[in-house]
């Protein structure tokens, strides 16, 4: 009889084996129908090395393929690959923005790319997340647009917006920037503070930006005043209109709201990256202020009080990244990627911490562990990247 190394994706902790498992010597170890009851347990039968009858192997793994094809598809579609078509093709209508048919067709290619994105993060919210906190390729300028599209577009359906409007917000945060792309790829590694010109130009930029839409023949006032009011703020510390309250377009507060969080969760080089939880804490600290505390929570709602893609030490010691939001919103599952003694781990495992044993001890900075998050071995073919 032959047997077949087992691998991780053939055992779910929780559920009958379909087959004996036996050891390297051919002694049976687990009979099927016992249950795998953890993840410490099922490490340590990979790490030791665990068999099954080969033609019984190939029968389960044969009915997995199955049930996660969909018609027409033998794989999901890449999200992270679509995002990343995004910004390239965002790259490049900056590029040609100056050319007088570029103008012309400029509303009907930013439909596009919102509706990208759109699919995107409806296909798989985690990874859309994820995407935002550790994928930093790329001109800043246009890679944070993206970023504030994915977001407004999560906490705008979460929010019960009309698919109309939410598209209208979405094609706002892709354009909110169009007009000052050179000074913010400038500002993103400027040390010392604002000239007077660049104020300047700041404080202009959401009028220019509304100018550029309405000569390309954008006339949709969501999106329009979306643009035009995305710096204003309730108290009127805002720009350039220092507008109060209400006068604020419900959609300009959602898109300054992802707009601040994509900005802090960001290095700079006058600063560093702030952690995404502390970045929602902030929110929730100026709730009141600057921010409608209807949307704040909406907005802290959809993203998680650990948003996936944070990276987190557990208390056993390992260090992971939030994969999704668990049993309770302060529990997350995380998928741990470093060991306790700070070595790599040979399977990326998953550690619901509303157990004790896994549970969160703190944040840790992305730039110290971001080299070992494959996004595909957390998230799987959603997050994967093919060349373009």
């Amino acid at each position: 009889m032959d047997y077949s190394r087992i691998r991780p994706a053939d055992v779910q902790v929780g559920q009958a084996l379909p087959w004996d498992v036996f050891d390297s010597r051919g002694l049976l170890l687990l009979s099927r129908g016992q249950v795998v009851s953890g993840d410490t347990q099922l490490e340590r039968l990979l790490e030791i090395g665990v068999f099954a009858e080969s033609a019984a192997l190939e029968r389960t793994r044969g009915t997995q393929n199955k049930s996660k094809m969909t018609i027409g598809s033998a794989r999901p579609p890449s999200v992270l690959n679509m995002f990343d078509g995004v910004r390239r093709k965002l790259d490049q209508l900056v590029v040609n923005l100056a050319t007088h048919v570029e103008q012309q067709t400029l509303g009907g290619a930013i439909a596009e790319l919102a509706a990208v994105i759109e699919n995107g993060s409806r296909y798989d919210p985690d990874v859309s997340i994820a995407v935002v906190l550790l994928r930093q390729e790329g001109r800043y300028a246009t890679r944070h647009m993206v970023n504030v599209a994915i977001v407004v577009r999560l906490v705008a359906v979460s929010m019960g917006l009309a698919p109309e409007q939410v598209r209208s917000v979405v094609c706002a945060a892709l354009t909110m920037n169009l007009t000052m792309v050179a000074l913010q790829e400038l500002l993103q590694q400027q040390t010392e503070p604002l000239s007077p010109q660049q104020r300047e130009v700041l404080e202009r930029h959401p009028e220019d930006a509304v100018a550029l839409l309405q000569r390309a023949g954008v006339t949709d006032e969501v999106w329009l005043h979306a643009v035009l009011q995305h710096h204003e703020h309730l108290d009127g510390s805002g720009y350039p209109a220092k507008l109060i309250g209400d006068a604020i377009n419900p959609g300009a507060q959602l898109l300054a709201l992802a707009d601040l969080f994509c900005a802090r969760v960001t290095p700079r080089a006058y600063r560093p990256a702030v952690s995404s939880n502390v970045a929602l804490r902030g929110i929730l600290l100026e709730r009141g202020k600057g921010i409608d505390p209807v949307l704040s929570g909406h907005f802290i709602k959809t993203l998680g009080v650990y948003p996936p893609g944070l990276m987190v030490r557990l208390i056993n010691g390992e260090v992971g990244v939030v994969a999704k939001q668990g049993s309770k919103a302060n529990c997350p599952i995380v998928a741990s990627l470093i060991g306790p003694r700070g070595a790599p781990m040979t399977l990326v495992l998953r550690r619901d911490t509303a157990l004790e044993l896994y549970a969160i001890r703190e944040t840790v900075d992305p730039k110290e562990f971001s080299a070992f998050v494959r996004l595909e071995a957390v998230w799987g073919d959603t997050a994967r990247l093919t060349e373009a």
